[in-house]
């Protein structure tokens, strides 16, 4: 028996939350209408969403980020309904590209998509209710996100996007990766690692939760045991009474003192705290975005401008709202933030942008000092040139006496000046087109410096 089916109940709601971008040329979110739906949900109190949890949650999730936060970032940001999805839970035996993974069980699971589309980068959660996965282990969906090995059972729209966009599946397969079908319905691209959002009632193997890794494995019969992870666990960050808050770099478990079975007082609780969560997901989020555009010119010869320097940093700068400490009006939720900001590790992200930029500067200042080397080369030979035509008169006198001593018509003497000059300076300026398109064809990675690529595009 498969160590996974043990028979347990964890009473654990679970917010997956993973890291989204798009390229600025997608098309496919706007011709699906989803942010301008988002819109008309947001004024409509999200009426529309037939989901009655959801729909719930949706409006606590906006009133809390109208409450606590200042408009300029609410008013930036749209919560979009994805629907309601069938979650595979699996084994942690993983599978390889091109197979499907070994099914424990499906769960019902809501989507919803923060989107902030200034700056195309999104924030998707995946939301299991206790209520639905009490069979299915806590630790392994943990683990599936740490793998970033994310399935749903096919949708009925998936032959629609799976084959008709992406070509990339000739037979319709009984479950798909979720990150395949974000990336050909939405065209949405994983952007950084995910992170996870947990209502334990209980202390049961809670050190694998923070950890991320399944408790249950089928490859190992040890646990963690890590003096780090202990101090994680017993480090409570709580900045108000009605709970307990602990955080690991992938995992934030808020502990209510009181766990209601009451689904809609969970969610009110919840959507407390969750906010916070996303708008820390979108700062992590900017800095992974802007270091994989970076990590990818540096991969490709560093063959980048200082334009295109200048393109990545103003990009970045569309981020700057996230980071700002007065985003949120109440003390006690700018140091709830700043807790999370630092548990994800922001802060060293931040500082492998700065190497990372400091290296592109340099690497754009020589490529400038070589163009301009080579641009004083080109004009040493035009002032070569120049100064041959100002010698014309002697060198056309020297052709006519050799034309004179060797019989030819010295009349011939100023055309075939004229013909040297104008061939060499035609050959000069053919043979610096050739190497110039040599240049061009050895670039790579024009547009994963811009943006985020899809490559099916």
């Amino acid at each position: 028996m498969n160590k996974n089916t043990h028979e347990k109940n964890y009473e654990n709601d679970i917010y997956l939350m993973i890291p989204l971008a798009d390229n600025q040329k997608n098309w496919r979110l706007d011709e699906l209408g989803i942010l301008q739906q988002a819109a008309q949900d947001q004024q409509d109190d999200y009426s529309r969403i037939p989901d009655n949890f959801s729909r719930r949650l949706l409006c606590s999730l906006q009133a809390y980020l109208e409450y606590e936060c200042s408009n300029a970032v609410v008013d930036e940001l749209r919560m979009a309904y994805l629907g309601e999805f069938s979650f595979v839970h699996s084994t942690d035996d993983y599978p390889k590209k091109g197979q499907e993974p070994e099914v424990i069980g499906t769960s019902p699971c809501q989507m919803i998509l923060t989107a902030h589309h200034a700056t195309h980068m999104y924030i998707l959660t995946l939301v299991l209710p206790k209520d639905t996965i009490r069979q299915f282990s806590t630790t392994q969906a943990l683990d599936q996100i740490s793998h970033e090995s994310l399935w749903i059972t096919c949708p009925e729209d998936g032959a629609t996007y799976l084959q008709g966009v992406s070509k990339k599946y000739t037979t319709m397969p009984t479950y798909v990766s979720l990150y395949d079908y974000l990336k050909y319905k939405y065209g949405l691209l994983k952007c950084g690692s995910g992170k996870a959002f947990l209502l334990p009632s209980d202390e049961t193997e809670f050190h694998c939760m923070m950890a991320g890794e399944t408790y249950d494995s089928i490859h190992q019969d040890f646990h963690i045991a890590s003096d780090n992870i202990s101090q994680i666990c017993n480090e409570n960050h709580a900045q108000y009474d009605y709970y307990e808050v602990y955080m690991s770099e992938m995992v934030v478990a808020c502990i209510m003192k009181n766990f209601s079975d009451d689904m809609d007082e969970r969610i009110d609780l919840t959507a407390t705290y969750a906010f916070i969560v996303i708008l820390a997901m979108f700062q992590n989020t900017s800095i992974e975005k802007v270091n994989m555009q970076i990590s990818n010119a540096l991969a490709n010869d560093g063959d980048i401008s200082h334009e295109e320097i200048l393109s990545l940093y103003r990009n970045f700068g569309k981020t700057v709202r996230f980071w700002e400490k007065n985003n949120y009006k109440y003390w006690g939720t700018q140091q709830e933030a700043a807790c999370i900001v630092e548990a994800f590790g922001n802060k060293e992200l931040k500082e492998t942008y700065y190497e990372h930029q400091e290296f592109l500067e340099h690497i754009a200042e020589l490529k400038s000092a070589k163009s301009e080397e080579r641009n004083g080369f080109i004009l040493n030979i035009a002032a070569t040139i120049l100064a041959v035509i100002q010698v014309q008169d002697f060198i056309v006198s020297l052709l006519e006496k050799f034309y004179g001593n060797v019989g030819i018509n010295v009349d011939y003497a100023t055309s075939t000046f004229s013909t040297l000059i104008i061939c060499g300076t035609f050959s000069f300026v053919v043979v610096l087109m050739i190497i110039n398109r040599m240049r061009i064809k050895l670039r790579r990675g024009d547009m994963h410096i811009k943006e985020l690529r899809d490559d099916d595009e």
